[in-house]
């Protein structure tokens, strides 16, 4: 200790400051790992080296008075300087894993400092043999059984300007590590987690900052060392510190820990914020409230027990304090706790309450309730830009969203051909896709049913992996969700046009037999009670047969004839190019056997609702895919294939596209709803001046 109360208060809370911290982020990394590897055994590893040299470390600023290094104590000296000797490796490990030097052998990265590397294992194996050689010899079992003379044992009696040999050369040691750490943060190596190139960019100056403020600390540790040997080496060969030399030390052992504490606040900002060190794929907001906490337990912590342990009082106000502060940390992180799981609370009710969708489908006006893809956007998310695009079979019943509102819909049919059902996002092109930089993939038990595009976040910061997971949960669910609703409606419509079209019929069948029929009738009875003339009763029954039949051909037809008498393909290509072959050059059919098997074996409700979709398509390229005035050859294409468990009809015409995705046609939307009630599906594809692509699927 030194003779200064205050200086020996805040040596002793910044030492225990920088233990619990160190501590912390060592039990943080090892337990919240993706999977414990050699860089995750290695960051854990040195954060817990650090904090038993700072433990150490407190312990021998306990001691009063002069500091003898006899033969006595140095295997406590060694014990206490291991951790210190191998935490600048140990840096230098953990930033090449965490650069990427593992991931590839023929990366740039690799073979540059693969000499470097073997280079400094070789110095740290050196350095502990000599750690060693020089703390066994005092051992008690061996001093006893080997006569020790320590000036004539002592391995460091080589000086460099009067400096031990191996004491001069652990600045360098610290300073090549630092270099090389600092050149490994500058040029890494491509990440292969979720946003690990962003997160490493974002990280690059905490942990420049920290190499260069471990860079400073050699530089104290170098100054110290050239100052005190000197000064404390005694004739016979030990160390003596007085009590002026360990005020003197003090000063600088104090610039030392404030600036490794400064180290450890960058490399706990950096590990909550970005997650570096655990290998998880994105960040989570509560590790970063738990870092906070961690701050202030080991800054009150150390703030009292130093006062109390430079003091010297009795060890149970200690204990005490030590119960009662962790007594009301417990109490403050409960109510942390319980005020976070409240706003999340706050923030998850727009995707968990009622959207009142009965009230939409049997009132005339839309119910009001909280829109959870503005929840999602706005409050949860806070991203600046985001697009809820939908794709496959539930597309024509959901119109694509943005936030904010009115934004133009990128196109995304090349990016959704390479999403993967397993990636929790991808990262994408902002300039192509309106400023968006994430791609979230949504899918179902059908399979891919759209895509959620995020922007950057209005605060700069990443976004957590709770906050993704949700996104695409939310996202799911609102598709899922607007095409039940879209297609409760389609039907509710299609059954009032039902209903009223039955009515109409009904009352015109009335009609025709009241005013038409049953006066025939009734005036042929009474021409044959008359004996009247035979042709003319002949004609008046004649007239009476004509209208039932008329009656009977105008009602609607339930199945399609030429499907069962021909075959759905042969009838679908017979009704195709009947009514629509002077509208192209030419049509393309392409039908597997297997397909129109199955396409033959439907049955009638799902073979009328394909038949008519296909239909409708025919009809539509016919119509729109080629305006006035195009030279083109004006072609469609018909193919037909069988899939697992679907059969797909593909009707596609090479004319100027249309717009997918927002409100369709409807025909198109008649026949989606039917093929939907059918248990299949329509969905639309198209690139304009290119194509349109029509697809309908259904279960065989």
């Amino acid at each position: 200790m030194t003779s200064s109360f205050f200086l020996n208060w805040v040596l002793i809370a910044i030492s225990l400051f920088n233990a619990i911290l160190l501590l912390w982020l060592s039990l943080t990394v090892w337990l919240n790992a993706d999977r414990r590897s050699l860089g995750v055994i290695l960051a854990a590893g040195g954060f817990l080296l650090g904090s038993l040299f700072f433990v150490s470390h407190s312990a021998l600023l306990m001691k009063r008075g002069a500091l003898y290094l006899t033969p006595s104590t140095i295997p406590w000296f060694v014990l206490g300087m291991a951790p210190v000797v191998m935490l600048p490796a140990a840096w230098y490990l953990v930033i090449l894993w965490h650069a990427g030097y593992w991931d590839d052998p023929q990366s740039r990265l690799h073979r540059r400092h693969r000499p470097w590397l073997w280079l400094m294992m070789g110095i740290l194996l050196a350095a502990l043999v000599s750690l060693a050689l020089m703390g066994i010899p005092h051992l008690p079992l061996l001093h006893r059984l080997t006569p020790v003379i320590w000036p004539e044992r002592e391995l460091l009696r080589y000086p460099i300007f009067g400096i031990p040999m191996t004491t001069a050369a652990f600045p360098v040691y610290v300073l090549l590590a630092m270099l090389l750490s600092l050149d490994a943060i500058r040029h890494p190596e491509p990440s292969r987690r979720l946003m690990g190139d962003e997160a490493r960019r974002r990280a690059r100056p905490w942990l420049m900052a920290a190499s260069i403020l471990l860079l400073l600390v050699a530089v104290v540790v170098a100054f110290v060392i050239l100052w005190t040997v000197p000064r404390t080496r005694a004739p016979n060969g030990l160390y003596i510190f007085t009590q002026e030399t360990l005020n003197a030390i003090g000063l600088l052992d104090l610039t030392a820990e404030a600036l490794i504490a400064g180290v450890i606040l960058m490399l706990g900002q950096a590990m909550a914020a970005y997650e570096l060190f655990t290998g998880k794929a994105l960040p989570r907001r509560g590790l970063a409230n738990q870092w906070r906490r961690a701050l202030l337990l080991a800054g009150g912590f150390g703030v009292v027990a130093g006062g109390l342990l430079t003091l010297d009082r009795p060890p149970i106000y200690i204990a005490l304090f030590s119960a009662l502060l962790v007594a009301a940390f417990a109490a403050l992180s409960g109510w942390r706790i319980f005020h976070e799981w409240d706003r999340s609370m706050q923030q998850l009710r727009p995707f968990v309450s009622s959207q009142r969708w009965y009230d939409s489908l049997t009132a005339n006006r839309s119910a009001r309730s909280p829109d959870p893809f503005l929840a999602l956007c706005r409050d949860l998310l806070d991203t600046s830009i985001a697009y809820l695009i939908p794709s496959g079979p539930l597309a024509p019943f959901v119109p694509p969203r943005s936030y904010p509102p009115d934004r133009p819909i990128p196109e995304t049919g090349e990016l959704l051909q390479r999403l993967q059902e397993d990636a929790l996002a991808v990262p994408i092109d902002p300039v192509r896709y309106e400023g968006c930089a994430w791609a979230i993939p949504l899918w179902s038990e059908r399979g891919r049913i759209g895509v959620m595009l995020v922007g950057p976040r209005r605060d700069g910061g990443l976004y957590a992996r709770e906050e993704m997971e949700i996104a695409r949960a939310t996202g799911e669910r609102l598709i899922d969700a607007e095409a039940s609703l879209a297609l409760s409606r389609r039907l509710m419509a299609l059954q009032r046009e039902h209903m009223a079209a039955t009515q109409l019929l009904d009352q015109r069948t009335r009609r025709i037999l009241h005013d038409d029929v049953l006066p025939l009738i009734h005036t042929t009875m009474l021409a044959l009670s008359a004996n009247e003339d035979p042709a003319r009763v002949m004609e008046k029954l004649s007239r009476a047969h004509q209208n039932i039949a008329n009656l009977l051909r105008d009602l609607p037809a339930i199945t399609t004839p030429d499907i069962a008498r021909l075959g759905f393909i042969p009838a679908l290509r017979r009704l195709i190019e009947t009514q629509f072959g002077r509208s192209f050059d030419a049509i393309h059919w392409q039908v597997d056997e297997d397909a129109a098997r199955a396409l033959d074996q439907l049955n009638p409700q799902a073979q009328e609702a394909m038949f008519y979709a296909a239909r409708e398509l025919a009809r539509n390229a016919a119509r729109h895919a080629f305006p006035e005035g195009n030279g083109a050859s004006r072609e469609l294409r018909v193919r037909a294939w069988l899939g697992e468990g679907v059969v797909q009809l593909v009707v596609e015409d090479n004319g100027v596209g249309m717009q997918v995705g927002g409100e369709q046609g409807r025909g198109l939307s008649l026949h989606g709803a039917l093929m939907a009630i059918a248990g299949g599906s329509l969905a639309l594809e198209s690139a304009p001046g290119h194509y349109t692509r029509g697809i309908l699927q259904m279960p065989v």
